[in-house]
């Protein structure tokens, strides 16, 4: 599988505290962090994880093609590559299929155990 050559892709420069996508936005693109970190978030606010550089965000809606399950924040000024679908449909369909099945179980996995945690951080503590 050839590797993608992210200098072809746009850099997005993000201060500390915007959002780069919300719940419920339109899954068309996914992210990796070239420099500073970003925080996903839950519906209710509950932070989930922090990401750094090197790592991927906003794959899961395009695996599981539903909108976003997360809002995700710059946690610091970042900047962030973007990748758009078709460079992630193209990826995926250079894959093994048994991989894509398990990606695709895995991802609705994460997105039932975000759910689960949410609903605990939620619930009072007595």
């Amino acid at each position: 599988m050839k590797p993608i050559n992210l200098k072809n892709f746009a850099k997005i420069a993000v201060k500390g505290g915007d959002i780069i996508y919300n719940v419920n936005d339109a899954s068309h693109s996914f992210y990796l962090v070239h420099s500073g970190s970003v925080q996903i978030e839950s519906k209710q606010g509950m932070v989930l994880g922090v990401l750094s550089e090197g790592e991927l965000f906003g794959e899961v809606g395009l695996i599981t093609s539903e909108p976003r399950t997360m809002t995700v924040r710059a946690k610091t000024n970042a900047m962030l590559i973007k990748l758009d679908e078709p460079v992630f449909r193209a990826k995926m369909a250079q894959a093994d299929p048994r991989c894509n099945a398990i990606i695709g179980g895995l991802a609705l996995r994460i997105s039932d155990a975000n759910s689960l945690a949410e609903k605990y951080w939620r619930e009072p503590n007595i």
